[in-house]
């Protein structure tokens, strides 16, 4: 059965909210756990999704889907949106935020920031991911945005060999403390792909080297 993409809708809130928690390595769970007595951090992260304006918002994801099933997401918005949604920033303590302060707002300038790429455990090294890259260096394109940003948690080795494999360095380095909700060695890293310059009209492009 192919893969198909589609823009998300607000009906893949819960959806979109579950992949997060997931790839956020903790980050979601340590936010919003003392939030969740009531309702869960899923349900929580769905009602941003919901509402639009904000980072995570549907409208900032493409849902890569296997039949009816989820395959993929990529959420990136232009690297001005990144940082705490106003709701969260009024409920999640400061010294909680303060801990997470480079992940949760530092983006480079003038770039895509994707928040989350994922793809589905056995669709994983069949290529999905590099479809979903292409499509955030056409929406960057799109913007006019020069070059993609993203984090990543410096002991998830697997996404450093994917990112760097894609061309993407280390520019900043932010290091967290060890939590029982954040249990990773190393902190984390933003990492920058500089876009080459699109070929003139009519001119083909350079092979690579």
């Amino acid at each position: 059965m192919p893969l198909t993409l589609r823009q998300a809708d607000p009906e893949d809130a819960l959806v979109i909210a579950r992949i997060v928690r997931e790839v956020s390595g903790g980050v979601a769970d340590f936010l919003l756990h003392r939030l969740a007595l009531a309702v869960s951090v899923e349900r929580l992260l769905a009602s941003l999704v919901m509402e639009t304006g904000n980072p995570l918002s549907y409208e900032n994801a493409l849902l890569l889907e296997h039949g009816a099933s989820p395959a993929g997401l990529l959420l990136a918005y232009p690297w001005q949106m990144h940082g705490v949604p106003d709701i969260l920033g009024r409920l999640v303590s400061k010294k909680r935020l303060e801990l997470l302060d480079g992940l949760l707002r530092v983006a480079d300038a003038e770039s895509l920031y994707i928040n989350t790429l994922w793809v589905d455990e056995p669709l994983r090294g069949g290529g999905a991911a590099d479809d979903l890259m292409e499509c955030a260096v056409l929406m960057a394109r799109e913007m006019g945005l020069p070059r993609i940003s993203l984090h990543v948690w410096n002991d998830n080795a697997r996404a450093m060999r994917f990112y760097r494999r894609c061309g993407f360095a280390v520019t900043r380095h932010f290091d967290v403390p060890w939590r029982r909700q954040l249990p990773h060695d190393g902190g984390n890293s933003l990492l920058t792909l500089a876009l080459p310059p699109e070929p003139a009209a009519g001119q083909t492009p350079e092979p690579a080297p």
